[in-house]
Protein backbone atom coordinates (compact mmCIF):
# COMPACT_ATOMS: atom_id res chain seq x y z
CA UNK A 1 0.00 0.00 0.00
CA UNK A 2 1.43 3.80 -1.08
CA UNK A 3 1.97 6.27 1.88
CA UNK A 4 0.28 8.92 1.90
CA UNK A 5 1.54 11.89 0.56
CA UNK A 6 2.21 15.07 2.70
CA UNK A 7 -0.67 18.04 1.33
CA UNK A 8 2.62 20.35 2.02
CA UNK A 9 4.86 18.78 -0.48
CA UNK A 10 2.26 17.72 -3.34
CA UNK A 11 1.45 21.70 -2.83
CA UNK A 12 4.66 22.44 -3.25
CA UNK A 13 5.68 20.85 -6.09
CA UNK A 14 2.45 21.90 -7.96
CA UNK A 15 3.69 25.20 -7.60
CA UNK A 16 7.09 24.57 -8.17
CA UNK A 17 6.41 22.80 -11.72
CA UNK A 18 3.81 24.78 -12.80
CA UNK A 19 6.08 27.86 -11.90
CA UNK A 20 4.92 30.54 -14.34
CA UNK A 21 6.48 34.06 -13.66
CA UNK A 22 10.14 34.49 -13.51
CA UNK A 23 9.92 37.37 -11.68
CA UNK A 24 8.52 35.93 -8.64
CA UNK A 25 10.90 36.30 -5.54
CA UNK A 26 11.35 33.29 -3.58
CA UNK A 27 9.33 35.08 -0.67
CA UNK A 28 6.53 35.36 -2.98
CA UNK A 29 6.93 32.07 -4.30
CA UNK A 30 6.56 30.49 -0.73
CA UNK A 31 3.77 32.44 0.34
CA UNK A 32 2.06 31.68 -2.94
CA UNK A 33 2.36 27.67 -1.25
CA UNK A 34 1.19 28.75 2.35
CA UNK A 35 -1.77 30.41 0.79
CA UNK A 36 -2.86 27.35 -1.04
CA UNK A 37 -1.74 25.12 1.87
CA UNK A 38 -4.03 26.78 4.05
CA UNK A 39 -7.17 26.95 1.84
CA UNK A 40 -6.42 23.03 1.43
CA UNK A 41 -6.96 22.90 5.08
CA UNK A 42 -9.85 25.05 5.16
CA UNK A 43 -11.53 22.70 2.22
CA UNK A 44 -11.09 19.61 5.31
CA UNK A 45 -12.59 21.94 7.98
CA UNK A 46 -9.67 22.48 9.87
CA UNK A 47 -9.02 25.94 11.14
CA UNK A 48 -5.58 27.52 12.32
CA UNK A 49 -6.49 29.84 14.87
CA UNK A 50 -5.85 33.47 15.14
CA UNK A 51 -3.69 33.62 17.98
CA UNK A 52 -1.63 30.96 15.96
CA UNK A 53 -1.89 31.85 12.73
CA UNK A 54 1.46 33.77 12.80
CA UNK A 55 3.97 31.31 13.94
CA UNK A 56 2.43 28.50 12.28
CA UNK A 57 2.42 30.54 8.71
CA UNK A 58 6.58 30.93 9.91
CA UNK A 59 7.14 27.48 10.31
CA UNK A 60 5.43 26.59 6.97
CA UNK A 61 7.89 29.67 5.36
CA UNK A 62 10.76 27.39 6.77
CA UNK A 63 9.44 24.02 6.26
CA UNK A 64 8.90 25.54 2.14
CA UNK A 65 11.93 26.91 1.61
CA UNK A 66 13.55 23.94 3.07
CA UNK A 67 11.97 21.93 0.57
CA UNK A 68 12.92 24.54 -2.57
CA UNK A 69 16.35 24.74 -1.36
CA UNK A 70 16.77 20.99 -1.18
CA UNK A 71 14.71 20.41 -4.78
CA UNK A 72 16.44 23.35 -7.16
CA UNK A 73 19.66 22.46 -5.17
CA UNK A 74 22.23 23.28 -8.25
CA UNK A 75 20.42 25.53 -10.12
CA UNK A 76 20.18 29.40 -9.50
CA UNK A 77 16.61 29.95 -10.36
CA UNK A 78 13.11 28.21 -10.27
CA UNK A 79 13.19 28.60 -14.31
CA UNK A 80 16.54 26.96 -14.25
CA UNK A 81 15.15 23.70 -12.41
CA UNK A 82 11.99 23.19 -14.47
CA UNK A 83 13.98 23.04 -17.90
CA UNK A 84 15.48 19.83 -16.31
CA UNK A 85 11.86 18.54 -15.12
CA UNK A 86 11.32 14.89 -17.21
CA UNK A 87 7.92 15.46 -18.28
CA UNK A 88 6.66 12.19 -16.59
CA UNK A 89 7.01 13.89 -13.49
CA UNK A 90 5.52 17.18 -14.32
CA UNK A 91 2.27 14.51 -14.74
CA UNK A 92 2.79 12.85 -11.47
CA UNK A 93 2.47 16.09 -9.85
CA UNK A 94 -0.49 17.28 -11.41
CA UNK A 95 -2.35 13.88 -10.94
CA UNK A 96 -1.31 13.79 -7.35
CA UNK A 97 -2.35 17.45 -6.62
CA UNK A 98 -5.93 16.98 -8.83
CA UNK A 99 -6.10 14.19 -6.05
CA UNK A 100 -5.95 16.34 -3.18
CA UNK A 101 -8.83 18.62 -4.46
CA UNK A 102 -11.42 15.33 -4.69
CA UNK A 103 -10.23 14.59 -1.07
CA UNK A 104 -12.02 17.43 0.17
Amino acid sequence: MQEPLDPLFVIFEQHLYNFQDPDVDRKTFIGNVITDYLSHLRKLNISVPKSLHGPIVEELAQQVNTMLVKKIYGCLTISDYQKKIPSAAKKRTRSRYKRLGSAS
